[in-house]
C-alpha cells in the first residue's frame, strides 16, 4: 500500500472511530438526561386526595384580566399572615404580580394565589427559603433541594409568570426570558407547551400529580373574593341554622361555604356543630380537613388526632392525617397511617398510590413498584399511576 493511500486510509479509520465514540458518548449523555428527567419527574410525584375530575365551575381560564382588587388581596392575606416573610413590602409584591402578569395576559389575582399555595401565604416552611425570591417553587425538587434564587422580588415574579406563560401560551413571554425552566418545558415537554387553558390543566403538569392543584389555587381566589361580597344563600342558611340551633343546619352551611371556598364560615360551621355535640367525629374530620387545605397544620391535626381519640378505626380521620403528614413531609408518620389504611382496606388507590410517592421519596423504588402494580391490576387505567410506573421501570434498569 502506497504511503498517500495508507494514510488516507488510517485517516478514515480513525475518523470512523472518533465518530462512533461520539455516537456512543452523544448516546450515553442522552441516556443520561433522561435519567435526571425520569429523576426530576420521580421527586415531584407527590401524594393525592381524592382522584376527583374538573368540574365546570373550575373551568376559570389562566389567561385573562384580574376580577379582584390589588387592595383587597392584600387585606386578604394579611387577614391570613399580618407578618408575611418577603423581601419587599406586601403592597409591592402584589402590586408587581399585577403589573408582570398584566403584561403577559395572565390573569393577576389568581397567580398570586398559586404563590400562595405554593409558600403558604408567605410563611415558607419547606425547602425554599424567604430570600430566595422564589415565589412557585421554581426547581425546588424536594429532599431539601431548594430550586431557583432570583436577585429582587420582581425577578421572581416575572419568573413565576413566565413559566405561566409556557403552559398556557405559544409564544415567548414579552419580558427578557429570565424564567430558567422555560426553555426546558419547551423542549422536553412540547406536549405541555401552550396546552394549559384552565388552571386545573396544571395538574399532573406543574405539580406532579396534583390532581387537585388548580383547584385548590381556585378555592384560594374565590376565598379572596368573599371580601368583596358574601353569598345571599350562605347568609340565609347561616341565619336559619343560627335560629334552629340543630346541627342539620349547621351542616348545611358548612356545605354551602365550602362550595363557595369560604373555609372561614365553614370552619365556623363546624365549631357550632361541636358546642351541640362535642363527640360528632365527622365534624373534627371536616374541620381538620379544612383546616389542613387552608395550611393550618397544627390545628388540622389536633382535630385528626381527636377525631381518632374518639374512634380509633375512623377512615377519613386516618386518610385525612396521612395526607397531612405527606404533604408536609413527615414521610415516617404518613406511611404507617397508609399502612393502617392498607391494612383495613387493601384496595384503596388512593392509599396504595399515596404509599407508593412515599417509598419513591425514601429511595425505595422497588417497594414503590409493587404499590403501583398493585393499584395498576385495580385500575389499569388510572393514568397517574400508569406515568409513575413507567418511570420507575426506566429509572431502575
Amino acid at each position: 500500500m502506497k504511503y498517500g493511500n495508507a494514510l488516507q486510509y488510517w485517516g478514515r479509520l480513525i475518523f470512523c472511530a472518533v465518530f462512533i465514540m461520539g455516537l456512543a458518548v452523544m448516546q450515553n449523555t442522552s441516556e443520561a438526561k433522561e435519567g435526571e428527567e425520569i429523576h426530576h419527574r420521580l421527586t415531584h410525584y407527590r401524594p393525592v386526595i381524592s382522584w376527583k375530575q374538573v368540574e365546570e365551575k373550575d373551568k376559570v381560564t389562566i389567561l385573562g384580566p384580574a376580577t379582584i382588587s390589588q387592595e383587597r388581596m392584600v387585606e386578604y392575606i394579611l387577614s391570613r399572615n399580618p407578618q408575611p416573610k418577603l423581601s419587599c413590602s406586601l403592597e409591592e409584591l402584589v402590586a408587581y404580580y399585577y403589573e408582570e402578569a398584566g403584561d403577559e395576559g395572565i390573569r393577576p389575582d389568581i397567580a398570586l394565589c398559586q404563590a400562595l399555595k405554593e409558600t403558604g401565604f408567605f410563611n415558607y416552611g419547606n425547602d425554599v427559603k424567604p430570600l430566595q425570591n422564589n415565589y412557585c417553587g421554581l426547581g425546588a425538587l424536594g429532599n431539601k433541594v431548594p430550586g431557583y434564587t432570583f436577585f429582587t422580588p420582581r425577578r421572581g415574579v416575572r419568573a413565576h409568570i413566565q413559566h405561566l406563560v409556557a403552559y398556557a401560551a405559544n409564544r415567548l413571554p414579552n419580558h427578557r426570558l429570565i424564567d430558567p425552566r422555560f426553555t426546558i418545558l419547551v423542549e422536553k415537554y412540547p406536549q405541555y407547551h401552550g396546552a394549559a387553558q384552565y388552571w386545573p390543566d396544571l395538574n399532573g403538569r406543574w405539580a406532579v400529580p396534583g390532581t387537585t392543584y388548580g383547584q385548590d389555587i381556585l378555592r384560594l381566589w374565590r376565598e379572596a373574593g368573599q371580601f368583596q361580597a358574601e353569598d345571599s344563600e350562605l347568609e340565609r342558611a347561616a341565619a336559619a341554622a343560627e335560629a334552629s340551633r340543630n346541627i342539620e343546619g349547621w351542616e348545611k352551611v358548612y356545605a354551602l361555604a365550602l362550595g363557595a371556598g369560604n373555609y372561614r364560615e365553614a370552619i365556623s360551621s363546624m365549631d357550632k356543630v361541636l358546642q351541640i355535640n362535642d363527640r360528632k367525629t365527622d365534624a373534627y374530620v371536616k374541620r381538620g380537613d379544612i383546616f389542613r387545605e387552608w395550611g393550618y397544620n397544627e390545628q388540622a391535626l389536633a382535630d385528626y388526632n381527636k377525631a381518632l381519640s374518639l374512634d380509633k378505626e375512623n377512615y377519613a380521620a386516618i386518610s385525612g392525617r396521612a395526607y397531612l403528614y405527606a404533604s408536609i413531609q413527615e414521610n415516617r408518620m404518613a406511611l404507617a397511617d397508609y399502612d393502617t389504611m392498607l391494612g383495613m382496606n387493601p384496595n384503596d388507590t388512593i392509599a396504595l398510590y399515596n404509599r407508593g410517592c412515599l417509598m419513591a421519596d425514601e429511595g425505595k423504588y422497588p417497594e414503590a413498584k409493587e404499590n403501583l402494580e398493585r393499584l395498576l391490576k385495580l385500575e389499569p387505567n388510572n393514568v397517574y399511576a400508569k406515568q409513575a410506573y413507567d418511570d420507575l421501570k426506566k429509572y431502575l434498569k
